[in-house]
């Protein structure tokens, strides 16, 4: 009988009931907008677990912040804009990870002259090699699909029988321990030889 109440009330009596903390608003929120709100994420990033992702992170962000969140638009168009707004991030991120992927593959394919040049990047790219032989097994095999054998991230999942999210999740790992670990070193080798 109750659930039948929360189902017929408006989206504006459900933001008024969710800002006072009332879980039964959420969860007619989460009923009414999931499926919707999935289908659009997973329109804007074309995979299925990120969308998942993108949404989970939009309700678990509503139900933390209901009680000061203010509803100046609709609470459609609030989910909504938090879905794209969400998905925008997930695009910048991955934006900057290929950016990074990038300039680490120049950087280990720069063919540089000189003896002294030569040098230092043999110390380099042994540096390289020891900070990628240092990580984790499972993190250094997705690296190493990744950057040697350049699969694509589904390849990759399909290979280790692992989701794409995990293998997500481990390169980004792997590029921030590598990130933290060498990211001085290849700055510095970087800015003597330009």
């Amino acid at each position: 009988m109750i659930a039948s109440i929360y189902n017929a009330y408006s989206d504006h009596k459900l933001s008024l009931l969710l800002n006072q903390g009332d879980r039964k608003a959420f969860v007619e929120i989460y009923d009414r907008y999931y499926s919707l709100l999935y289908l659009y994420a997973y329109k804007k990033l074309k995979e299925r677990e990120e969308a998942k992702d993108a949404v989970q992170d939009v309700f678990i962000a509503l139900w933390n912040r209901r009680e000061e969140i203010k509803f100046d638009i609709s609470l459609s168009g609030y989910l909504y804009r938090s879905v794209r707004n969400r998905a925008l991030n997930i695009f910048a991120h991955k934006n900057i990870e290929s950016k990074y992927l990038a300039s680490l593959d120049e950087y280990l394919k720069a063919n540089h002259e000189g003896t002294d040049y030569l040098i230092r990047e043999k110390e380099i790219a042994a540096l390289i090699e020891i900070e990628i032989n240092n990580l984790p097994l499972k993190m250094r095999e997705v690296f190493l699909l990744s950057r040697t054998e350049n699969l694509t991230y589904k390849e990759i999942a399909e290979k280790l029988n692992i989701s794409e999210t995990t293998v997500n999740t481990q390169m980004k790992r792997a590029l921030k321990a590598l990130r933290t670990k060498l990211g001085i070193y290849v700055y510095i080798f970087i800015f003597i030889n330009s």
